[in-house]
C-alpha cells in the first residue's frame, strides 16, 4: 500500500467518490475542510437540511477513520494484516451502495454520509508512500508538499531517504492528478453515461487492489510509523 501506484489509485477512488456525494447530495465525501465550510456558510443563511448534511458528513467521516483504527488495532495485535478486510469493506459498500442507488430504495443523502464513513477509513488506513505521510482523500497537505519539494529540487538534489526531490515533487503530483482525474471521470460517468457508475468503478478498483493485496507474497499493509521530512 505503499507504492507510488496504489498512491494514485486512492487518490482517483476519492476523486469519484467525491464526484458522486457532490453531484447527488451536495456535500464532499473526503474533503471535510469543504464540508465544515460549508456548515458555517449554512449556518449563516439557516439553510438547515443542507446544514445537516454537511455536520453528518464531517461526523461520518470522522467515526468511519474510528472504526477503521479500531479494525486496525485488533488486527496487529493478532498478528493478522488489515489492508485486504479494509479494502473489500470498501469495495463491497460501494457496490451495494450503487446497487441501492440505481433501485432507489434509499435517499442519496444517506448513501453520501456511508460514503464518508468509507472515506475516513481509506484515510486512516492508507497515507503513506514508503514511509513519508501523504494525504489520498484530503489534498491540502499534498498541495503543499508537491510545490514545496519542487522549489528543494531548485536547491538540493536529494531530499528525504536520499532520494531526488524531483521524484518526491513527482509523487505528490501523480496523488493531485489521480483526485482530480478521478472528479472529471466520475461527474463525466454519472452525468452523460449511466448514474451511479463513479460508484462501481471505484469499487471494481478497490477489488483490484483487495486482490493485489490478498495475493502479495509480502505484507500489504503500510508499515508502522511515519515521517513529515
Amino acid at each position: 500500500m505503499e507504492y507510488k501506484g496504489v498512491g494514485f489509485i486512492l487518490a482517483f477512488c476519492s476523486g469519484l467518490m467525491n464526484a458522486w456525494t457532490f453531484y447527488h447530495a451536495q456535500t464532499f465525501a473526503t474533503v471535510q475542510s469543504g464540508n465544515v465550510v460549508q456548515i458555517g456558510y449554512r449556518l449563516a443563511q439557516a439553510d438547515w437540511t443542507p446544514f445537516w448534511y454537511s455536520v453528518g458528513a464531517v461526523l461520518a467521516f470522522g467515526l468511519g477513520s474510528a472504526a477503521c483504527g479500531f479494525v486496525m488495532t485488533d488486527n496487529l495485535k493478532a498478528g493478522h494484516r488489515f489492508t485486504s478486510a479494509i479494502l473489500w469493506c470498501e469495495c463491497v459498500l460501494l457496490t451495494v451502495i450503487g446497487i441501492l442507488s440505481v433501485l432507489k430504495i434509499v435517499d442519496y443523502p444517506i448513501f453520501a454520509l456511508i460514503i464518508s464513513f468509507i472515506a475516513g477509513a481509506q484515510g486512516n488506513a492508507f497515507h503513506k508512500d514508503h514511509g513519508m505521510l501523504y494525504g489520498n482523500v484530503a489534498v491540502t497537505f499534498v498541495v503543499q508538499m508537491a510545490f514545496n519539494f519542487l522549489a528543494q529540487s531548485f536547491f538540493k538534489k536529494d531530499g528525504i531517504h536520499n532520494e531526488s526531490n524531483l521524484m518526491w515533487a513527482g509523487v505528490f503530483f501523480l496523488v493531485l492528478f489521480g483526485f482530480a482525474l478521478g472528479g472529471a471521470i466520475g461527474a463525466f460517468l454519472d452525468m452523460n453515461v449511466f448514474d451511479n457508475l463513479s460508484l462501481f468503478t471505484a469499487s471494481a478498483a478497490f477489488m483490484g487492489l483487495a486482490i493485489s493485496a490478498t495475493r502479495s507474497r509480502t505484507d500489504a499493509d503500510p508499515a508502522p510509523g511515519a515521517t513529515f521530512v
